[in-house]
């Protein structure tokens, strides 16, 4: 049994591993616009530089470099935005920390861009945004809302989270800070020379895991780059003056043969999708991304598959270039092929590019042929993999569940539904601010009268909208509490209503004013001493007061729940359960919590017209004196009805038949 646990929760944690890492290269593929213009602007930078149109050219490749310092940034930005639907907080400031958080740990570590000071360290950017994420799912706090009544102590309460947040952020900007220093240490200390082999493997190793999580890593690594260029340059002169032999490793080793197509030596990819893959919108992705990669710029196919996060070809896309250094090298020690004699330009195309490499020799260009092949055997299992190339074994439900379970395509649709959402919200709050600003808010009540003795009656408060041209509304204004998630904000403005209207209220010995209170508040841990506080503000007695809930809240946290409604009941508040038998585990509820009143679901009654309806009713009307509460018929609209309940034995009857909901007052007309 232990093992079969420990099996369990390993298997979700890989499962949980894999969806992350897919979300997270969902978000790298919606940044795909930004990485695709500025491989255009460089190669058209490029192409206009060749035939000297020097104003256009220049003007291209200013383009490229604000993409380029643009990159991190916006990464930052869509991760925040993705990961603040995971969460209750707001996407626009979970955005603002998230890029307030970027730019310490940035400056902390001078990733900044030297012309446009940006943060220029995309890793940073994703470590923003989670640890923004996690910020905000232990130490979650409400938007302010300057219409709130608690709105001054949710302030004092929202700059504590700001500045706890900050000095989080300054704490990690210099932990990352010693972080940096211990690794160039421990590399300095290792004193690896990317010009030898050990070296070079190490140093290709490194750039292709920085590549495989979306980091240049020629640009992490410059100062490494600077020192293999000019060592190389010198070698070549040194070589041409008969005072040395050719290095077998220099920079053109390197760009001639390890990045054709781009880092990993994406043209491998590239050709073995186009070869054996028989998914349609692949193979169109690989005739896209052909003049990109011909050019040695693999961002099609690094966002479009995608490689990054991806943890089956991240495989190949760091091995595939380990291979083709141990071919090369191998084949120049050992004479097979003439050495590298020059440095050629980076977008030079592969063929071409071995070619010029080793001084216009043909088994340059033969041994980049060799190397290509060998790459795209190595990118096919892992690529047939991804793409689940077993599916076509079986069976075709199997085959459509697992197409339609695809994670990339949920992170997408989750990516939509929540921008949906988004729109729904601003909506909402566009309507809440409306009602608030024109109209108001009122409070009607319906009666709940005893059947035994009419002289004994309650009331249940409700809440409605008059807009401004003094029309009563139906409160549909509700959902838009709901969807936006302040109905706390809501209760305690009806609580303030209801207060105020009880204070001229006429109501008989015994009588109280039933409150309806949503989950939200319940689950607040102030909901008690707020209530009792606004009790004794507007002098009205708790033994006045019930409040009402639905099945739901029962559903959400049981022990906190009895803590409440012990709270409450201590202080002689009434608690009665609201939609008896509305759709939840009703019975069980009535039960385990002690209800001073259970109020029976209109449904109930409307199932009363055949004989089986009708025994159910009598025996949840019997629940009742079982359970030691006091039962209320709800939605009693006819006279038929009202004598069935009589005849049940149920207590109170509330609806049209005997009044419907009406304000204060006309309360008095309906009492006489």
């Amino acid at each position: 049994m232990i093992l079969r646990n420990i099996s369990a929760r390993v298997s979700n944690l890989s499962q949980g591993s894999k969806l992350y890492l897919s979300d997270l290269a969902a978000i790298a593929l919606l940044l795909l616009p930004i990485t695709l213009a500025n491989s255009l602007t460089m190669l058209l930078g490029h192409a206009f530089s060749l035939i000297e149109i020097n104003y256009v050219s220049e003007l291209m490749f200013y383009v490229s470099n604000i993409l380029i310092n643009l990159y991190p940034t916006t990464f930052c930005i869509v991760a925040c935005y993705y990961l603040s639907q995971k969460t209750n907080a707001s996407s626009a400031i979970f955005i603002i920390y998230g890029l307030v958080l970027f730019y310490i740990l940035s400056l902390g570590s001078f990733d900044l861009s030297t012309n446009y000071t940006l943060p220029n360290n995309p890793l940073l950017a994703l470590l923003s945004a989670i640890v923004t994420y996690l910020y905000y799912l232990y130490f979650p706090i409400r938007l302010l809302d300057p219409n709130s009544f608690d709105f001054a102590s949710r302030l004092i309460k929202y700059i504590g989270h700001i500045f706890c947040f900050l000095i989080i952020a300054l704490l990690l900007s210099q932990w990352i800070i010693h972080i940096g220093d211990y690794i160039r240490e421990e590399v300095s200390s290792f004193g690896f020379n990317p010009l030898t082999f050990s070296g070079g493997l190490l140093y290709q190793t490194l750039l292709g895991m920085l590549g495989a999580v979306g980091i240049n890593g020629h640009n992490m690594l410059f100062a490494v780059k600077q020192q293999i260029y000019a060592d190389t340059l010198t070698n070549i002169e040194a070589w041409k003056a008969g005072e040395a032999t050719i290095n077998v490793i220099s920079q053109g080793f390197y760009d001639a043969f390890l990045s054709m197509g781009g880092s990993g030596n994406c043209i491998s990819l590239l050709l073995c999708v186009l070869l054996f893959s028989k998914k349609y919108n692949h193979k169109m992705l690989a005739v896209v991304a052909i003049p990109m990669v011909l050019f040695n710029i693999n961002e099609v196919l690094l966002f479009g598959l995608p490689i990054l996060f991806n943890p089956i070809l991240i495989v190949p896309f760091i091995v595939v270039p380990l291979v083709s250094f141990v071919i090369v090298y191998s084949c120049i020690a050992l004479g097979v092929v003439s050495p590298i004699v020059s440095i050629v330009n980076w977008l030079t195309p592969p063929i071409f590019s071995g070619y010029f490499a080793m001084g216009e020799q043909i088994d340059g260009a033969i041994l980049q042929i060799a190397v290509i092949i060998v790459g795209i055997f190595i990118y096919r299992p892992f690529y047939l993999a991804y793409v689940g190339r077993h599916l076509i074994t079986l069976d075709p439900a199997t085959r459509f569940a697992a197409a339609e379970g695809s994670i990339f395509n949920n992170v997408l649709r989750s990516v939509r539904d929540s921008a949906n959402n988004n729109i729904s919200q601003s909506s909402a709050q566009k309507r809440l601010a409306q009602i608030l600003r024109q109209g108001q808010l009122v409070m009607f009540y319906q009666k709940i009268q005893s059947v035994q003795d009419h002289s004994q009656y309650n009331y249940e408060a409700l809440i409605r909208y008059i807009d401004d041209s003094g029309e009563l509304r139906q409160p549909t204004f509700i959902a838009d509490f709901q969807l936006l998630k302040s109905m706390p904000l809501l209760d305690r403005l009806v609580i303030e209503l209801v207060l105020t209207d009880m204070q001229k209220m006429h109501l008989p010995e015994g009588g109280r004013v039933a409150i309806n209170v949503s989950v939200a508040s319940i689950e607040q841990a102030d909901f008690v001493s707020h209530l009792l506080a606004r009790l004794a503000h507007y002098g009205v007695s708790p033994s006045k007061v019930e409040i009402e809930i639905t099945e739901e809240a029962m559903l959400s946290d049981k022990v906190f729940l009895t803590r409440v409604m012990t709270e409450l009941q201590a202080k002689n508040i009434a608690i009665s359960m609201d939609d008896f038998g509305s759709g939840y585990a009703s019975f069980p509820h009535l039960l385990k919590y002690p209800f001073n009143k259970v109020k029976i679901d209109r449904s109930l009654l409307l199932d009363a017209t055949s004989k089986k309806g009708r025994e159910v009713y009598k025996l949840v009307a019997t629940l009742g004196c079982i359970a030691n509460c006091r039962i209320v018929a709800e939605g009693v609209e006819t006279a038929q009805e009202y004598e069935f309940v009589e005849h049940c034995g149920v207590d109170l009857v509330q609806g049209y038949y005997l009044a419907k909901p009406a304000p204060l007052e006309k309360l008095t007309g309906q009492n006489s």
